[in-house]
């Protein structure tokens, strides 16, 4: 081979192998930025996670202890459970509601 021509693929293959070095050095940069980001979204995500299960923790707390204050509540007024408390005095004149009439179940007729 000719000394020019090997010359110009001397010079060809260094210009692609800057062409290829930047290329490199960009998706280095872009990795780097990339893990960046990942890493501080999955910090978020962590904090998050952690927020939820303790408003999920005093939620449910809240729910206990005010199931227990109603079941409290219900067992110190007694009378008619099924009935709710705002609805046991239709008409003050007749007074309270009859047991019979909180029934939920009436009995089958026999024809």
């Amino acid at each position: 081979m000719p000394v020019n021509t090997l010359k110009q693929l001397l010079k060809q293959l260094d210009l692609e192998k800057r062409s290829l070095q930047n290329e490199l050095d960009d998706y280095e940069m872009r990795l780097e930025q990339e893990a960046k980001a990942y890493h501080k979204v999955n910090d978020e995500r962590r904090t998050y996670l952690m927020e939820i299960s303790q408003t999920s923790v005093t939620v449910e707390a809240a729910k206990k202890q005010a199931g227990q204050a109603h079941g409290r509540r219900e067992k110190q007024k007694g009378g008619i459970s099924n009935v709710p408390a705002n609805q046991r005095i239709l008409d003050p004149k007749k007074g309270p509601i009859k047991k019979t009439a909180a029934v939920k179940h009436l009995p089958k007729l026999n024809y």
